[in-house]
């Protein structure tokens, strides 16, 4: 009966320590799941924009320079490091139609969980 016992009890030490040295590794947090529907469209838009992948129009638009700047600087602000490093937004304003300016704000919102003000 004692050993027994005793083999229940290193037993017992034995599946406690493994849980000690699981190596379990680490989640961190991913990459954000790309949107469905009409919002996957828009996300895919602001993807294409971020990354410089469509044309943007030739001549900058000076009525709407200064407010797609105060946006741009904002979303610049809210970026990881790596990103600001290889990405500058400001450069668009003017640039950009309200839908693409929108598209990239969403996109930049979900992959970067960066939390936007509601206009």
């Amino acid at each position: 009966m004692k050993k027994l016992i005793t083999t229940i009890a290193i037993f017992i030490i034995a599946s406690q320590i493994s849980f000690v040295f699981a190596s379990g590794g680490f989640g961190g947090g991913g990459v954000a799941q790309v949107p469905q529907g009409k919002d996957r469209e828009k996300f895919h838009l602001g993807k294409a924009v971020f990354n410089q992948e469509v044309e943007f129009a030739p001549a900058v638009d000076k009525t709407k320079e200064v407010a797609q700047a105060e946006r741009l600087d904002y979303l610049q602000g809210s970026l990881p490091n790596t990103e600001k490093r290889r990405v500058n937004l400001p450069d668009f304003a003017g640039k950009l139609t309200e839908e693409q300016l929108d598209a990239l704000e969403y996109f930049v919102s979900i992959r970067f969980n960066v939390k936007l003000d509601k206009k």
